[in-house]
């Protein structure tokens, strides 16, 4: 699967969220169908990856980019693979796999949390 480095829709917005400190909707920033999402960062195992994902995505046996990784789902199928640069996008407590509904909340350190709505 390739992944998008440049899909200014999603890259744009989040550096938005970040640079006004406002919490947002991760889907608002997305212009495809997705159900499920899962992030990754650098020297994440391929294996890894493969098994949360349920499909091949990197060829490496490493994700090796500094950017965070998106894997958007629909219907347990990836659909999309995003990266975004600066590699500040965190899941809450270390969480991976998330909701359509996920939402991205400001932290201090310049990154973005994934996290549950209330």
């Amino acid at each position: 699967m390739d992944i998008d480095y440049n899909d200014q829709k999603l890259n744009d917005g989040l550096e938005g969220l970040l640079h006004d400190k406002k919490s947002g909707r991760l889907s608002d920033f997305t212009s495809w169908e997705w159900d499920e999402v899962h992030v990754f960062h650098e020297n994440s195992e391929r294996a890894f990856i493969e098994k949360t994902v349920g499909a091949p995505v990197i060829k490496d046996r490493f994700y090796n980019s500094k950017a965070s990784l998106l894997i958007f789902e629909l219907n347990g199928n990836p659909v999309k693979a995003a990266g975004i640069s600066g590699d500040y996008v965190r899941g809450e407590n270390f969480r991976v796999t998330w909701p359509a509904d996920v939402m991205l909340r400001p932290e201090g350190g310049g990154y973005l949390t994934l996290t549950l709505p209330n």
